[in-house]
């Protein structure tokens, strides 16, 4: 018998009433008992009775539960929650009372509430107490604001000895508006104070660059501050900026050199001290934070350097739904949490205007924003006066509405946004930037124009002039104007039509003589135009291909050359010229200048950047970067004998030269200083063939004439270890040995003795039981070969088929990497990475994830002799065979920083590339999570229960996702093996812009549907919802603003589907085709093998189809016609994701290789090489608004962002490659047309 529950009068109140609703919900479920609920709902009777009882709201994780117990809608009772939850929140409370902040900054006065940056405010009081200039940087939100007001100032008020204290915002113009303050004050007693230092609080310093357009103002201000450097000066300065203008302080030197010696950087609170800025608040006004609310906002904030606005401003509106004394999760829920509390606050706030009064609201917010012009959108104070484009009491209404809401901030004079955290956090007023940011500049610098026209008494000469006047006409013609502003573009208009009507009578008469000798003139330009455009196309497409057959024997000249073609003539050849330029490996090729005798050894210093070339005559070295001789000194003479046995040390200064039979020095290893050319010792060993110097150049390994490896200490010339032979038969043997990089082990082994690993200092082996069960082959093999790890806990072993990498100690094996005949094996320095080189050319591995090389070059016919590593510039450089040459490799994003050890089961791109969704199951960002590509907007993370890996394995249980084109709609379900008992499975679909659900879509199948949709889709606008039922095979299409189904395509269903923009055609894997007015359903063959993806072009004027065997076929867009086929011969691997560019004439393929390539669509040619990539595999890709980028979320790099604007990639070029085609080159490659400059500066 069910318990019994309080009779509830619904009127009492919202609390009440959603109580009273919730009962009469699981009424009309049968009358479920709570302990049945209990059982469906997986939360205790009593907490689930009382959500009902009507004492206070549930949490809306409870609602949620008891909802669903009920078989009630989740996203109907979501919205009824939040509709009670603002209800019960008290109309007049009263905000001073508030312990937190909010969106306004901590002022001197709000000291004794100022929590967690204790250890900040003692650094910062130490840096400006020892520097007479200092700085405050850190990210918009980080609290810089806060911690000068609240922090600094109260510190320096109590030291009481200063002459006085001022604190300023620069405005637009700083040096007129604070010319006086900038002074250090008078020993008059006008200010009062003491007799020590004024100290001037430059807060939000940034606006120098934002606000003030005046360089010479600007300049003048701050070489005004920086006179508080001088040694008489009786003024101490500290200015607070913005992270991301810490470049733009770099334009004055001056300021440059004085914040290299002394700033101070805001980062992120740690998590202890976010605890204090959460719980102190509180307990300083008598109140608490549940402990569960304190550890998520915690793990909320955690790691976000600009989240203490989102933070404060959340804490401010749950203290406003506070239990009593208690702040609680429920409260917090109903705020919107830390990300979507601001917008909740703000939407609240707008809902409550007329429709008047929210298009006032809007002008109003517009004006109060700057614009970023490379730099994020910041917060513009205008004085009240600029608001007088519409009635004073309407304005004063809207401005007090916002300003209750502590959206804005309202002093005597002027009017400024709260925070800028508001710019990100509030949607609608980020969309309103993006709509219309090119208006915005132009009306910033209509604004400042009318200001100085006015200020110059209104001279005709400060007016609007030509281009600068047609833009304000163009952009401002419907936009609320100023009465100033309104009289400037008057002033300028008249100006503009005198001036015109002057210029036309004069224009009438030498234009009826002109038009004659026009038509003539312009005929034969035409003519003579074409026939230069032509030429000009035609020898681009030649030096185009010379281009691409040098780029690996020349990489430079190849370079330099594609340049000029794209600058000769912009056309498909050009352009994959220019591109292959970048994404190829090879950068640069070193050919030696001088001729070999037959004892020349050359050799790389360790570094990668320097090449040694001895012979008996000469030592001389090569800066591989310049290709510039840096030394040339005397040669070892006939200390060199004749089959060149010499080893050079890391550094290049020692050579180590072999003994050879027959001198007086054939008992000896002569050391060879490079510099001096004179030798600096000898070691005695006998007749010995030199091997390797240790890697720090104090030991080096020789081999003896019985092939007994030998360690010697170059410095002191001791003998440190000689590894005794083991051969019964005294049988010449092959003996390998490597020192470690640390130069304390050396590792051996030859045809006769397995690995052994020796002690150096000790003279004696390691006891590693792991190395009996090695290949007993392993030196035999002609390919045998094995180096340390840098640390020297690990080593890896290389034989004819592969590479094992093992922990020396306990014989774990770390990696196995697979190839064949690897050699010249080698650990990156910090031990991530390691290189080896085989027949096939050379590879990469990044060893936390060993399985496929991260970087691969072909070697071709080429052999090479060594190679070494340089990270720091992102490269490899060889010597070829011959020692003739070396050659520079670039190793791209292979050495990627972003690469994440947990692999992502799933990522999707929107179309338009602002949207990205991955799916982790494990680590850190396990999870569903989206976030904006630009980086303008918070991530965040849809609620996510991982598939089990065996039901992943066996296609049991699959995240099925969709995404619209402009990434502001997400549907998600996971298709799983059901229970008999279930009936429907729910498809969440999310208002991404705004991080909440908006509809949940109910499928119901029967019984012996397993696992029954299989596919989704959604349209561009995400207004309409497309699933595929594999069962039924069908496709049922969704109205999602209704959450009813509007069609049922039979015949068609597929796991992957692909709808046209305008929601005509709808495509799938399986080769059919629904005409989605009709319904109508054919069949068409999409491709040669099984397909594997689709996509539209955003136009819909084609369609692609990727195959299993890595071609992709385009069709028109209405897949009617197959225009071409676009297919790689180096491709094998099916078609894992594609992308259309924007103008749909470039498409994006990747296959589950790893590889990435561009095509151009109209000819059905590739657009260059392969796009270098990190070695993961591409999920999903995109191109960037504008169609010159292209984004690749990956396996395990989340985004990779690869930039194709040729102006971009010329720069690029040409800062590698150092300057453009010389002029004697250009006469060599295009000798029939004049030269011109194709890299700036060159």
């Amino acid at each position: 018998m069910g318990r019994h529950e309080t009779p509830l009068d619904p009127a009492a109140g919202p609390v009440q009433r959603f109580a009273y609703e919730l009962r009469k919900l699981r009424q009309e479920a049968g009358g479920l008992t709570y302990r049945e609920m209990a059982r469906r709902a997986h939360y205790s009777v009593t907490t689930l009775s009382r959500a009902a009882a009507g004492d206070q709201l549930p949490s809306l994780a409870v609602t949620l539960a008891y909802v669903n117990a009920c078989g009630g809608d989740p996203a109907e009772w979501e919205r009824r929650w939040h509709e009670a939850s603002e209800e019960s929140v008290p109309d007049d409370e009263d905000d001073a009372d508030s312990p937190y902040q909010g969106l306004s900054r901590f002022e001197p006065t709000d000291h004794d509430r100022f929590f967690g940056r204790d250890e900040l405010v003692s650094a910062l009081g130490d840096l400006a107490s020892t520097s007479r200039f200092a700085a405050v940087f850190g990210p918009s939100g980080s609290g810089k604001s806060s911690l000068l007001r609240a922090g600094l100032i109260p510190e320096l008020q109590q030291s009481g000895d200063l002459a006085a204290l001022r604190i300023l915002t620069p405005g637009e113009h700083p040096l007129r508006t604070h010319e006086k303050a900038l002074k250090a004050k008078e020993d008059d007693g006008s200010e009062g104070g003491g007799i020590g230092d004024t100290v001037l609080v430059i807060d939000q310093f940034e606006e120098v660059f934002t606000l003030c357009r005046e360089p010479a103002e600007r300049t003048g201000f701050i070489d005004r501050l920086l006179t508080a450097r001088e040694p008489a000066s009786r003024l101490r300065v500290i200015i607070a900026v913005r992270a991301d203008f810490y470049a733009r302080c770099a334009e004055h030197r001056a300021l440059a050199d004085a914040l290299s010696e002394a700033s101070l950087l805001v980062g992120p609170m740690t998590p202890a001290e976010l605890r204090e800025a959460v719980i102190r608040p509180a307990q300083s006004a008598g109140l608490i934070v549940e402990r569960e609310l304190t550890a998520h906002l915690v793990e909320e904030v955690d790691g976000e350097p600009g989240g203490l606005p989102l933070l404060s401003h959340a804490l401010r509106e749950t203290w406003r739904r506070r239990r009593g004394r208690a702040l609680t999760m429920a409260g917090y829920e109903a705020a919107g949490g830390v990300r979507g509390a601001i917008a909740q606050t703000a939407e609240d706030a707008y809902g409550t205007l007329s429709g008047e009064q929210a298009v006032l609201a809007r002008q109003i917010l517009l004006r109060l924003i700057t614009p970023g012009e490379g730099s994020q959108d910041t917060r513009r104070p205008v004085d009240r006066a600029e608001l007088d484009f519409a009635p004073s009491g309407e304005v004063a209404l809207v401005l007090d509405r916002l300003a209750r809401s502590r959206l804005l901030t309202l002093d005597d004079d002027t009017v400024d946004l709260a925070h800028e955290a508001l710019i990100t956090s509030w949607p609608r007023l980020s969309a309103w930037i993006e709509e219309a940011r090119e208006r915005l500049r132009t009306h910033r610098r209509l604004t400042e124009a009318a200001r100085t026209w006015d200020e110059l008494g209104r001279d005709p000469g400060a007016l609007y002039r030509g281009t600068r006047l047609a833009t304000a006409d163009e952009h401002l013609a419907d936009q609320p104007l100023t009465p100033l502003e309104e009289a400037f573009l008057t002033a300028a208009r008249t100006s503009r039509s005198s001036e015109l009507r002057r210029r036309r009578g004069l224009f009438t008469t030498l234009a009826a003589l002109l038009v004659l000798a026009l038509i003539a003139g312009i005929t034969a330009w035409q003519q003579s135009r074409t026939s230069d455009r032509r030429h000009h196309e035609a020898e681009a497409r030649r030096i185009a291909a010379v281009a691409d057959s040098m780029r690996a024997a020349d990489p430079v000249t190849a370079a330099r050359l594609s340049v000029a073609a794209w600058e000769l003539a912009p056309t498909v050849e050009t352009r994959s010229a220019l591109l292959s330029a970048q994404n190829r490996s090879e950068q640069d090729a070193f050919t030696v200048p001088e001729r070999d005798d037959r004892t020349t050894v050359r050799r790389l210093t360790s570094d990668g950047r320097t090449l040694v070339s001895v012979s008996r005559e000469h030592v001389r070295t090569w800066d591989l970067r310049t290709h510039r001789r840096t030394g040339t000194y005397p040669g070892p003479g006939k200390l060199l004998s004749e089959d060149g046995d010499l080893i050079i040390s890391p550094d290049g200064r020692t050579l180590a030269l072999g003994s050879a039979p027959g001198g007086d020095w054939s008992s000896t290893t002569p050391l060879w200083d490079v510099r001096t050319g004179r030798v600096t010792g000898r070691l005695p060993g006998g007749e010995t063939t030199v091997s390797h110097f240790g890697r720090g150049g104090r030991t080096i390994v020789m081999s003896a004439s019985d092939s007994s490896p030998q360690v010697w200490d170059t410095r002191t010339r001791r003998l440190l270890l000689k590894v005794p032979l083991r051969n019964e038969n005294d049988d010449p043997v092959t003996q390998y040995a490597v020192i470690s990089d640390d130069e304390r082990l050396l590792a051996t082994c030859s045809n006769e003795t397995p690995l052994e690993i020796w002690d150096i200092a000790r003279r004696r082996t390691l006891s590693l039981p792991w190395t009996a069960g090695l290949d007993r082959d392993l030196c035999k093999d002609e390919d045998g070969e094995f180096a340390f790890s840098p640390d020297g806990r690990a080593i890896a072993l290389a034989s004819g088929t592969g590479i094992q990498v093992r922990d020396i100690r306990s014989g774990r094996v770390i990696g196995r990497l697979t190839g064949k005949s690897l050699k010249s094996v080698r650990f990156s320095a910090d031990a991530k990475f390691l290189v080896a080189a085989g027949p096939d050319g050379i590879r990469m591995w990044r060893l936390s994830s060993p399985g496929e090389p991260v970087f691969r070059h072909t070697l071709a016919t080429e052999e090479f002799l060594s190679y070494e590593l340089d990270f720091a510039a992102g490269q490899l450089r060889y010597l070829n065979g011959s020692a003739s040459a070396v050659r520079s490799l670039g190793l791209g994003p292979a050495t990627t920083s972003r690469w994440q050890q947990e692999t992502a089961q799933g990522a999707l791109l929107s179309q338009n590339g602002r949207t990205l969704v991955t799916v982790r199951s494990t680590g850190a960002a396990a999870g569903i999570r989206l976030k904006d590509t630009r980086g303008a907007k918070s991530a965040f993370t849809v609620p996510h229960k991982p598939c089990p890996a065996a039901e992943v394995e066996e296609g049991v249980c699959s995240d099925l996702m969709a995404l619209s084109a402009d990434g502001r709609t997400f549907a998600y379900l996971q298709s799983a093996d059901m229970s008999d008992s279930v009936t429907q499975q729910s498809i969440t679909v999310w208002d991404v812009t705004a991080h909440r659900k908006r509809a949940t879509i109910a499928i119901r199948f029967g019984p012996e549907d397993f696992a029954d949709v299989d596919g989704l889709a959604l349209s561009a606008d995400g207004r309409t919802l497309l699933v595929s039922r594999a069962a039924e095979n069908t496709v049922e299409v969704w109205d999602v603003r209704r959450n009813e189904r509007t069609r049922t395509l039979k015949n068609i269903s597929a796991e992957v589907l692909a709808v046209r923009g305008d929601l005509r055609t709808l495509a799938s894997s399986n080769d059919e085709v629904a005409d989605l007015r009709s319904g109508r359903v054919a069949y068409r063959t999409l491709g040669d093998t099984g397909i594997s993806t689709v996509t539209f072009s955003p136009d819909g004027r084609y369609f692609a189809a990727g195959d299993s065997d890595g071609r992709v076929t385009v069709w028109d867009g209405e897949i009617d016609s197959r225009l071409g086929i676009l297919a790689d011969t180096e491709a094998t691997e099916f078609v894992s994701t594609l992308a259309f560019s924007p103008d749909g004439d470039t498409l994006a393929v990747a296959d589950d290789s790893g590889t990435v390539r561009l095509w151009d669509v109209p000819s059905s040619r590739p657009l260059g090489s392969a796009v270098p990539g990190p070695g993961d595999r591409p999920l999903a890709l995109a191109f960037a608004g504008n169609g010159t980028a292209l984004y690749v979320a990956g396996s395990h790099v989340p985004l990779q962002t690869y930039d194709f604007d040729p102006d971009h990639v010329i720069r690029r070029l040409c800062a590698r490659t150092g300057s453009g085609l010389s002029e004697p080159d250009w006469k060599t490659y295009l000798p029939d047309i004049p030269y011109r400059r194709t890299c700036e500066g060159s």
